[in-house]
């Protein structure tokens, strides 16, 4: 059993014993200047059709430079399908599609605070399932607060998973409507786990 083969929010919050709230805001923004040229490029990209193409077109070309650009102004690694193997018997193993955390003094990739996964097929209600494993993971580590990200490249959702209570953004955003505010809000997470 993996991340990926939970079949609901529900099995994975009766197997861990998590509260569900879903609809709730709670996302906030921090202003994040992007580069003209760089916030042009990610645009174009959202625009081409090409970028939808599949799954990993989508996290190469739409998902990963959001991330990187909002990265720079912090101490944090990208880290793009690695293992992350916390618990077999319970499930808790896989490769995500991002976890963002520092890097530890070994050299390794510390505990994650943030799980970002890409919808396949448009699919939010199946990859939240991923992602809410992927963060009852990381807060078996230790992780007090964890953040969620479900994203197709265009819209984004945001998710947070605290005191064994997964909560759900009920705002998708649209990058290709408010590029500037995917920046934003990514930006205020980045803040609030660092």
């Amino acid at each position: 059993m993996s991340y990926g083969t939970f079949k609901s929010i529900a099995e994975v919050a009766k197997k861990f014993d998590i509260s569900v709230i879903q609809g709730k805001v709670f996302t906030k923004t921090k202003s994040l200047d992007v580069p003209p040229v760089l916030f042009s490029v990610i645009k174009e990209d959202l625009n081409d059709a090409t970028n939808y193409l599949s799954e990993y077109a989508v996290c190469d070309a739409l998902i990963r430079p959001i991330l990187s650009v909002v990265v720079r102004n912090y101490s944090l690694k990208i880290w793009s399908h690695v293992a992350y193997n916390v618990d077999e018997k319970q499930g808790l193993l896989g490769e995500p599609d991002y976890l963002i955390a520092p890097l530890t003094k070994y050299g390794e990739m510390a505990r994650p605070a943030l799980c970002i996964i890409e919808a396949k097929n448009d699919n939010f209600d199946k990859a939240w399932v991923q992602v809410l494993a992927e963060m009852v993971a990381s807060s078996s580590l230790g992780a007090t607060v964890c953040y969620g990200i479900v994203s197709t490249g265009r819209l984004w959702q945001f998710g947070k998973f605290e005191d064994k209570t997964f909560i759900t953004d009920p705002n998708f955003i649209s990058a290709t409507d408010n590029l500037q505010c995917v920046f934003d809000t990514i930006n205020w997470i980045f803040d609030e786990i660092s």
